[in-house]
């Protein structure tokens, strides 16, 4: 089996129905669905045990989104593992994207994708009848990039060897309001060879609504300091020699979200990451401005059939 798609969730059945609807209307259809109930409280079990054998449904004690993904990687049978938020939306393309270019590029470890974002309803509007082109870029590590990609599990394609190898999602911590657990995984991987980011066609759908867990501003910045403090004990990949690279991504990550904690009023806890981060931040805006000047890596176009 190549993929194993990986969705844990949480009381979400009026929007989970829809994530998993668009995972098995893939136009490519060697993959298993794995969808990890968290203890959930709501009509979540019925309404998986209605799909029937059509996904692998998984029931445990609720414990966070990680250890889920975690619980959901022990059992998936699949080479490369994929992983979709339970609001977040597959496109029909997108596994058979994955799969080309993990053909085209002799089963890489990593590859990432790129989000269209959308609030409530996917408008049809913005999805096209037939993809006909990737365009996509190689990098020696997810470090090494030189554009900007936005941050979601969503976007993670990981082969399940390196996923070990990495140390699975989080799985040490206590507190389950510790976001960014992407960002976290790619700190820790930063340094696996090489990485493909698509950036044409859009990957996955982000599905913007009011209970998001980013809209919680305040546990957001708490998160980023603990990225922050976990950086200072060197635990992420790359030693002293990718330090600024590490720097960057938390930097940036941090100047986004105290600027808007700051516009939502959010002043004292956003000043004391802005304390924590400063040298951080001030390294992600220089690079940040090296990128307007630099010539990037060039982009890779090839025909999907």
């Amino acid at each position: 089996m190549k993929f194993s798609v990986i969705i844990p969730t949480y009381n979400r059945a009026s929007l989970l129905k829809q994530t998993i609807d668009s995972v098995l209307q893939q136009l490519y259809t060697d993959f298993e669905l794995i969808v990890i109930d968290d203890g959930s409280t709501d009509d979540t079990k019925t309404l998986l045990k209605n799909y029937g054998n059509l996904i692998v449904p998984v029931f445990k004690e609720n414990s966070g989104a990680e250890k889920s993904r975690n619980a959901g990687a022990e059992i998936a049978r699949g080479k490369y593992l994929v992983f979709l938020d339970n609001d977040d939306l597959f496109f029909p393309w997108t596994l058979k994207v994955y799969n080309e270019l993990t053909m085209l590029r002799n089963n890489p470890p990593f590859l990432i994708g790129q989000p269209l974002h959308f609030t409530d309803t996917l408008n049809s509007e913005f999805i096209p009848d037939k993809v006909n082109r990737i365009k996509f870029a190689e990098y020696r590590d997810y470090f090494s990039k030189d554009r900007a990609v936005y941050s979601s599990s969503s976007m993670l394609v990981v082969r399940k060897d390196i996923f070990y190898k990495v140390g699975q999602f989080r799985h040490y911590y206590k507190n389950k309001e510790f976001f960014l657990d992407d960002i976290d995984f790619l700190l820790r991987a930063g340094t696996i060879n090489p990485i493909i980011i698509i950036y044409e066609p859009m990957q996955f759908a982000y599905r913007w609504h009011k209970d998001n867990s980013v809209k919680n501003l305040k546990r957001v910045l708490r998160s980023l300091g603990y990225l922050t403090a976990e950086e200072k004990q060197n635990i992420f990949a790359g030693g002293k020699e990718r330090k600024i690279e590490r720097y960057a991504i938390i930097g940036g990550s941090a100047y986004y979200w105290i600027m808007k904690s700051l516009r939502n009023g959010i002043i004292v806890d956003a000043l004391k990451l802005l304390y924590k981060t400063f040298p951080m931040i001030t390294i992600a805006i220089l690079k940040k401005l090296k990128y307007l000047f630099m010539s990037k890596k060039e982009m890779i176009h090839i025909e999907l059939k």
